[in-house]
């Protein structure tokens, strides 16, 4: 098997990618009730250090709260999507080419978040009401921070870092020490790729085989169920976002993942979940029939070319994929 996998230092990494890392924050709602706690081990004849009675001080399924939880869910996936696992310290990596596109978007996710928040500190009086009526005698007025402070225990923090220069080490040490810190820094940069070519392979292929499998079983009987076999508008849509991602995962400028991202949006993506599934359009004069038939030849179409790139992938992301 041929080996396609590119190390670290066969590129200037510096030059084609950098590092990012999205941090969030937002106030600690689940409290432990110590007297609760105590009546409750009481009542069990239990021992108290190992029973917790906790609760929410404020009803997160709030419609303020919600929304707070559910941008930052959308910057957090977004974030996880179009980079990839670099070190420990939650620093990921993305190539320059999809930088400027992952900063905006943070960003405007992010003033989103912030406006969101704003939006619970008005409401905050009706959300404590809410719990004082919720809790009842549970409710403890000692555990909400001022409304002032409110804001700050909600935050997104975006964070960029570039490469350290692995050739350029200056320490305070012998001639060989030096060289071999060198050389460690530079083997953990080749396993972190090899690490990131896994990953991305592994992305791709799931993606590639739920696509298969989905049109493939498209129609069938469904046990236990109802509607037979179906799937919804994401299939394709999840294949359009795969292609627009992988190039922010290709730091080391490797032109068969850059075909690879192209023949997944001009083949995966030409026809919507809808042709798939041969829907009834506005202005549509097909028979259900003519429908299906036309669907089932889209749906082998693309699935002929899914199955294609699925078998290919190997050529792409070498032995170590």
């Amino acid at each position: 098997m041929t080996e396609t996998t590119a190390t670290a230092t066969e590129y200037d990494l510096r030059k084609r990618a950098i590092l990012v890392r999205v941090t969030t924050r937002v106030l600690g709602t689940q409290k432990k009730d110590k007297e609760a706690t105590a009546t409750t081990a009481k009542a069990h004849e239990a021992n108290e250090e190992q029973v917790f009675v906790g609760k929410d001080i404020l009803n997160k399924k709030n419609p303020a709260f919600k929304k707070i939880n559910k941008i930052r869910g959308l910057a957090r996936n977004f974030h996880l999507s179009v980079t990839g696992p670099w070190q420990d310290d939650g620093f990921r990596i993305i190539g320059t080419k999809t930088y400027s596109t992952w900063r905006e978007t943070l960003e405007d996710l992010s003033t989103q978040f912030d406006d969101a928040v704003s939006e619970l500190v008005v409401a905050y009086a009706d959300l404590k009401a809410e719990a004082r009526l919720n809790l009842g005698d549970l409710y403890d007025e000692t555990l909400y921070p001022a409304a002032e402070d409110l804001q700050a225990a909600f935050d997104i923090t975006i964070e960029t870092e570039v490469l350290p220069d692995r050739s350029n080490i200056a320490l305070d040490l012998d001639k060989a020490r030096t060289e071999k810190i060198i050389q460690d820094a530079k083997a953990a940069d080749d396993v972190r790729v090899k690490t990131l070519t896994a990953d991305t392979h592994r992305i791709v292929r799931e993606a590639l085989e739920k696509m298969v499998e989905s049109l493939a079983h498209y129609g069938e009987d469904n046990p236990g169920k109802k509607r037979a076999k179906h799937f919804k508008n994401t299939l394709v849509d999840n294949m359009t976002r795969l292609a627009e991602t992988l190039p922010g995962l290709n730091i080391t400028g490797d032109a068969r993942l850059d075909r690879l991202a192209q023949d997944i949006a001009e083949k995966l993506t030409i026809a919507d979940a809808s042709d798939l599934r041969g829907d009834k359009r506005k202005g549509d004069n097909r028979t259900p029939e003519q429908r299906e038939k036309e669907a089932a030849a889209t749906r082998e179409e693309v699935s002929t070319d899914a199955k294609e790139l699925l078998d290919n992938l190997t050529d792409v992301f070498g032995g170590n994929a």
